[in-house]
Order: structure tokens, then C-alpha cells, then sequence
């Protein structure tokens, strides 16, 4: 059979397709925003090349809408409340002198962080460092040397325990009874003597630092062998209570409905902040949700994971308002935490005057009022 002929039909007739020949629906406004390639010759600063970053595409253009959230967040005049939530082993990676001008700065008012990230902030704090790795040192000699690896970072373990002997002997100096880590943190931090530290910082501050899964941390392992020696001799002890934090991050929304989160990555961190909302409800404190939200995170939400899900997902839930202003940047939170912090302090002049979060804490718990008696934290 030849080409463009079958036994019913005489030959085809074909023509090229021209512009003139496409027919299409109406494109609306589809059109109304071109990508703007990027020129360096018209960038004078990190929040220029962020600003820039809006106009082009990819991760690119998230991480500069990231920017303009979080700045957002900062000069919005009903002053919002702003929880950070902190995971991956962000102290290590060097991030550490960012996260303590976060809290100094007042560009946070929350921390909810991971222990192990603590741990490591409380390790610098006492004299230790962390190194630049050497590729040629195998894992089973490094704990032969007892140096402990983070990826492409060392640690020195023995400075780590010395680190855990420091909390061991902070908890010998506590009241027996219940504690939030929120309250750990203040009194732990008022002992750390760093201009650098983050807990020291936070204790100065009194900016909150959260830690909902305290024992899964080398400070809670410290917290660990202080309790195990209490039950031993049958001894009251002074002990984390979970359910306490709860308690206290429901009363702090309830006290600040206004509210923004930002995630650098995900886990207990992300979670914890999330749920602060539904958990209000449940409880009879009717809180509005988030109204502004940005994820730096690299993990996909196609796996089902939590780190990665997508932050519209958190509006099914209640947790974040169906108009709220939220952007998720795939990006290696070492690299786009510090070039978002560098952007937002070029205008740190038009926030500044928000300054620390008032928080009274005996309104933000009104379940718990004997703990009046007890010393401030």
C-alpha cells in the first residue's frame, strides 16, 4: 500500500502547520509575568540577587519567595509571632552563629529545635569545635581516636561527655518535680557563659527554645543518667514533662494568634509546631492558623514523609489558614538559611522595632498557677 492512501480513501493532503494557523481558547493573564533572565550587573546585594530570584524559575525563584515571606513577616504591623523549627544537623554544618543572631536579632521569637542540634550548640559553648573531615580516616578508626562524624564533620567525643557531665551536675541543682524543656532550656542556657551560644543567647533573651523529643539527644541521654541515678537511691528527681510543652506552645498561640512558622527541614521540629493548632481545638482554645509559612527542606514529598510534605497539605488539617502566604525551597538549608538570613538583615531598619516577644507566662498556662511558687524560668 503506498504511503498516505488506504483502500477507501484517495491521497491525504498535508500542509505545515504556520502561527497563523494555530487555533487556541482564551490565555488570560497567562502571559502577563515574563521570566527576567538574571543580571549580575544589576545586583548589588544578597536581598537584590533574592529579589532578583523572584523573576526566574526552579528553586530559584521559591527561595526568593521564601525571602519576601519572611520579610513579610518580620514588617507586618500585627506582629506576628514567628516559630522556628530547627532538625538535620544544622550546628555541625555551621550554622550555629546563624541561628544565635536569629534569636539575638529578634527575626525568630520561637525556637523548637532538635537535642542532638543543642547538644552541639552546648558543646561549643563548653570549649569544643568542629572540624573539616579527612577522607582518608576510616569510621573504625575514627572511634579508636574517639572522634565522632558528622558527614563531612568531626567532633571530639571527649569534649561531648564533658558536655554531658555539665548537664548531669545542672540537674543535680534542680527542685524535684515537673519540667517543660522550655524551662530546662532558660535555666540551663542562665549557666552557659557564650556571647555566641544559642541557649546562652535565648536565655538572655528569654527567647523560648522547645525541645519535644529531648531524649532522643546526647543532653538527653545527660538527663538520662541523672534520672537513673535518682531511682537508684529512691530520690525525688527533677523530670521532663512532654506533655507539659504541649501545655505551654498551646498557651503561647493562644496568648499570640497571629502567627507565621518557618522549617528548616522537618521531623519532630516541623510536626510539633504544626500541630499547635489542632491540639488547641481540642482543647477549647480556638486559635486561628499560621499565616505565613516557609520550608527550606530536600526532601521530596512524593516518599510520603513528613519532612517533605507539602505545606498545603498542612491546610486540610486546620493548621495553616487557607490564604496564608507559604513557599517551600528544595534547597541544602546551609545554603539557603544563610543567604535568607543576609537578605533579611540588609533591611533589618525596617523591623528592628519589633523586638523581643512579651510573653506572660503565667497567662500563656492559666492551668498551672502553683507553679507561680516556684523560681521563674
Amino acid at each position: 500500500m503506498s504511503p498516505g492512501r488506504n483502500n477507501n480513501s484517495q491521497p491525504k493532503e498535508y500542509s505545515p502547520q504556520t502561527a497563523t494557523s494555530i487555533r487556541h481558547t482564551s490565555r488570560g493573564d497567562a502571559f502577563k509575568n515574563p521570566v527576567q533572565h538574571y543580571d549580575v550587573a544589576k545586583v548589588r546585594s544578597v536581598s537584590e540577587a533574592l529579589e532578583a530570584f523572584n523573576s526566574t524559575s526552579f528553586q530559584s525563584r521559591n527561595l526568593g519567595q521564601a525571602y519576601r515571606i519572611w520579610l513579610k513577616m518580620l514588617t507586618d504591623p500585627d506582629r506576628p509571632m514567628i516559630l522556628f523549627g530547627l532538625s538535620g544537623a544544622m550546628i555541625a554544618g555551621g550554622m550555629r552563629r546563624i541561628i544565635r543572631d536569629l534569636i539575638a536579632f529578634h527575626a525568630i521569637d520561637v525556637l523548637v529545635s532538635t537535642g542532638a542540634n543543642l547538644s552541639h550548640d552546648l558543646y561549643e559553648s563548653l570549649g569544643g569545635r568542629h572540624y573539616i573531615a579527612h577522607h582518608h580516616i576510616d569510621d573504625p578508626t575514627l572511634r579508636e581516636m574517639r572522634i565522632d562524624r558528622v558527614y563531612d564533620t568531626y567532633a571530639d567525643d571527649v569534649l561531648f561527655n564533658r558536655a554531658d557531665e555539665f548537664v548531669e551536675k545542672f540537674a543535680e541543682t534542680l527542685q524535684p518535680g515537673g519540667y517543660s524543656s522550655r524551662e530546662l532550656f532558660q535555666l540551663l542556657g542562665e549557666r552557659i557563659h557564650d556571647d555566641y551560644g544559642i541557649l546562652a543567647t535565648a536565655a538572655k533573651e528569654r527567647t523560648p527554645v522547645f525541645v519535644p523529643a529531648l531524649a532522643d539527644s546526647s543532653i538527653g541521654m545527660a538527663f538520662t543518667v541523672y534520672r537513673n541515678e535518682k531511682m537508684k537511691k529512691n530520690a525525688p528527681a527533677a523530670v521532663y514533662d512532654a506533655l507539659l510543652d504541649n501545655i505551654e506552645i498551646m498557651g503561647l498561640k493562644h496568648q499570640f494568634q497571629k502567627s507565621g512558622v518557618i522549617f528548616i527541614g522537618g521531623g519532630t521540629p516541623k510536626n510539633y509546631i504544626q500541630q499547635v493548632v489542632p491540639m488547641a481545638e481540642i482543647s477549647g482554645w480556638e486559635v486561628p492558623p499560621h499565616s505565613y509559612a516557609i520550608q527550606v527542606t530536600t526532601d521530596d514529598p512524593k516518599f510520603g514523609g513528613l519532612s517533605g510534605c507539602e505545606l498545603p497539605e498542612s491546610q486540610s488539617w486546620g493548621k495553616l489558614d487557607p490564604n496564608a502566604q507559604q513557599c517551600t525551597a528544595h534547597v541544602d538549608a546551609t545554603i539557603g538559611l544563610p543567604l535568607l538570613f543576609t537578605g533579611i538583615m540588609e533591611h533589618y531598619d525596617e523591623w528592628r522595632q519589633r523586638g523581643p516577644l512579651k510573653v506572660d507566662w503565667m497567662e500563656a498556662v492559666p492551668t498551672t498557677p502553683a507553679r507561680k511558687n516556684r523560681r521563674s524560668a
